[in-house]
């Protein structure tokens, strides 16, 4: 998959969780924990807002990297992403494992999907 093309995916994936949690964060936060209610539930839909602030960050850096030249640097830039999804996607899975949070799955297959397209891309630059 070309550079560009790989780095508008790395920017929409985050950008679609960006805007589902700021437009429905209370959805979320009950949905991971079901009796949520009063300060907890404020405190969760605080952290979500705060969520969507640090992915706004992601999104512009990686959609403003769609511009870099050197395959080098392209190279280094989707291992970044790379890495950072599969991050991504191992703590959700472990939230299952050790907190007993329910499985998010669409979360899991968005994240582990652009890792591995992060990584296959990488390996066809020339």
């Amino acid at each position: 998959m070309p550079y560009k093309i790989m780095m508008s995916i790395v920017a929409t994936v985050p950008l679609i969780f960006l805007l589902a949690f700021a437009s429905i964060p209370e959805f979320f936060v009950l949905k991971t924990y079901p009796s949520a209610e009063g300060l907890a539930l404020e405190i969760g839909i605080t952290y979500r807002y705060v969520m969507c602030g640090m992915m706004f960050m992601v999104v512009c850096i990686a959609f403003q990297s769609r511009n870099i030249e050197k395959v080098d640097n392209q190279k280094e830039i989707l291992l970044g992403a790379a890495i950072a999804f599969s991050g991504m996607c191992a703590v959700i899975i472990s939230m299952t494992v050790f907190r007993g949070i329910p499985l998010n799955i669409p979360s899991m297959i968005a994240t582990g999907t652009i890792a591995v397209l992060s990584f296959w891309s990488r390996s066809k630059l020339s």
